[in-house]
């Protein structure tokens, strides 16, 4: 058996992917006679991988702005575009969406071109082979057209927040064309899985939660024992992170208590977006309250930091969310969190192991919400075991990829 798994950029460290793939791959291998990542971009540092693991840059070289251009053009004569246009209308004619639809089918076209051409010019047979798509999008549909014609080919995708929620991000073209092909789709969240289950209800067999996961840190974060607060985030600068909101808070939470010493590092983002927040602290800050922006670091490396260095909590205020990997790294660590009421973040956060916002608080109720964690420290020292036993129950790595790749093996097998 051989799975072929398509990502945006692994195992190059473009897209740093690393973080969701890495322990996934080493499972597979186990599993699988072959594994072979597909990324659709192959820039940047190519990253340690599994022995036996194979990469292919054939598709990378393929799926190249000229072809896509091309491919646009030549979307007018596919049935899937018309038939995506007649579903949709009139909504289908506004030109945001014509635009997104003529990029989506020119994608798919692509992708279902390669892999034919791959599966001849190799001489691998459709039965043998199970395509798994990190991302739900125009990938897995051009998979899944060549299972028109070779119905023995086997194909899955995961689906996180943007590539999931129409509602939030826009609506996908051809989504439901490409439900009823698929095989099998596997949400990271309870949450994702109920949302496909009302959307599109025909197919609700093939809905099937399966949650990603991170290994054991191989130590538990401790709690400031001098009285400062220590705060800990971790995300890149996107809007939907909010930082600006976090800043806030701590903005207020130190003003409201001056004797409160509060430290906050958030971890991740571009350099240039990290020197202007530097600045804005800089100038914003009051004398009782301090950051740093140390940057990406590597899952190893920011285990490494959170093990070394207090953390009394870790915070997300994100306005939408799948289920955040930075997330289950603090609570592995035994970090609490407070985070807010979305996506994913309500499956992670128990009353046991911290504190759920609202969707969209005010930085005075962040700051509310920060200072309990000094007025209880009993309490937040309790939830911190709470952290740890919810990443064992639920975001434990193995017994996650163990039995993700098990599933994959029974779909390949049927």
């Amino acid at each position: 058996m051989i799975v072929l798994l398509f990502s945006t950029s692994y195992p190059y460290d473009y897209a740093t992917e690393q973080t969701f793939l890495k322990g996934e791959v080493e499972i597979l291998r186990k599993r699988f006679e072959r594994v072979i990542l597909i990324p659709r971009i192959a820039k940047g540092n190519l990253l340690p991988i599994p022995e036996g693991v194979e990469v292919d840059t054939s598709f990378a070289e393929t799926f190249t702005l000229g072809r896509r251009l091309v491919e646009s053009v030549l979307a007018i004569f596919s049935k899937e575009f018309y038939s995506d246009i007649k579903n949709r209308f009139p909504s289908s004619l506004q030109p945001s969406y014509l635009r997104r639809l003529f990029s989506f089918v020119a994608g798919a076209n692509l992708t279902r071109k390669w892999l034919q051409h791959w599966l001849k010019s190799n001489r691998i047979s459709a039965d043998e082979v199970i395509c798994n798509t990190f991302w739900f999008d125009e990938l897995t549909m051009g998979l899944s057209l060549v299972k028109e014609t070779q119905p023995s080919l086997r194909v899955i995708s995961r689906a996180h927040g943007y590539d999931l929620y129409e509602e939030l991000y826009g609506d996908w073209p051809c989504r439901p064309r490409v439900v009823e092909l698929i095989d099998r789709l596997f949400p990271d969240s309870d949450i994702g899985a109920n949302y496909l289950r009302e959307k599109y209800p025909q197919y609700k067999e093939k809905y099937e939660t399966a949650l990603l996961g991170v290994k054991d840190p191989g130590g538990l974060a401790k709690p400031s024992e001098d009285g400062v607060l220590r705060l800990v985030s971790c995300s890149n600068f996107h809007p939907v992170k909010r930082i600006d909101l976090l800043l806030e808070s701590v903005i207020i939470a130190a003003k409201k208590r001056p004797a409160q010493r509060i430290e906050w590092s958030h971890f991740g983002g571009a350099k240039e977006i990290r020197e202007q927040y530097i600045q804005r602290a800089a100038d914003e800050f009051p004398a009782n309250a301090k950051t740093v922006f140390p940057g990406y670091q590597s899952q190893r490396e920011l285990f490494q930091t959170y093990i070394a260095n207090p953390a009394d909590v870790f915070l997300n205020v994100s306005s939408t969310e799948g289920t955040s990997v930075a997330m289950m790294e603090a609570v592995s660590c035994g970090i609490p969190v407070i985070a807010t009421a979305v996506g994913g973040n309500v499956e992670v956060v128990r009353e046991k192991n911290g504190f759920l916002l609202g969707e969209n608080p005010t930085p005075d109720e962040i700051a509310d919400t920060l200072l309990q964690v000094c007025d209880d420290r009993e309490l937040w020292l309790e939830k911190r075991k709470g952290s740890r036993e919810v990443w064992q129950e639920r975001y434990n790595e193995t017994t996650n990829f163990e039995a993700f790749a098990q599933k994959l093996v029974e779909i390949r097998k049927r």
